[in-house]
């Protein structure tokens, strides 16, 4: 095989691999807001998975952030939408990534009557074990925050702004 023929062979695989963490990254969010909980502890490795997100304590393993999300989601009238965009994602290594990723979050609760808007920018560490990418590491840090109640009138008022309520995902 020619060197020209190897070097498009290995831009291919990089831009294939590239795809595919795009696709776990969307994956995760996806499940996350449908709470499809067994599938968001499947985007994670098994072993060594680091979650680190504000405004929720910092898990150790998948296991411990599956609890959070059942503890704190999946309500009937509680509707979540993350959005992630501007994905920069660098191939440290053949089996290893690094992704930041700026993202976007609407929540509704509709038992509390409380919306909640956040933003803010995700660096996350992938791998390659088993034929296909997991997440390793996920650190989320907010830039933005806002939490809306609507009293029954149909009236907003801010309940926070630009600093989370220890209770907003509680």
């Amino acid at each position: 095989m020619s060197e020209e023929l190897k070097a498009l062979v290995r831009r291919v695989a990089a831009l294939e691999d590239i795809a595919a963490i795009k696709d776990l990254k969307y994956n995760y969010w996806n499940h996350l807001d449908g709470y499809r909980l067994d599938e968001v502890r499947n985007c994670f490795i098994a072993q060594g998975a680091l979650i680190e997100m504000e405004g929720i304590p910092r898990c150790e393993d998948r296991e411990a952030f599956v609890k959070i999300a059942k503890e704190q989601g999946g309500r009937p009238g509680m509707y979540n939408m993350h959005h992630g965009h501007n994905a920069r994602i660098t191939l440290t290594g053949p089996d290893t990534a690094e992704g930041k990723w700026d993202s976007y979050y609407y929540g509704i609760d509709v038992n509390t009557r409380i919306t909640i808007q956040l933003s803010g920018e995700y660096d996350d560490v992938y791998v390659r074990e088993g034929g296909r990418w997991w997440i390793k590491t996920l650190r989320f840090r907010q830039t933005s925050f806002m939490m809306q109640k609507i009293d029954d009138n149909g009236q907003i008022k801010v309940a926070s702004l630009g600093t989370p309520d220890p209770n907003a995902f509680t």
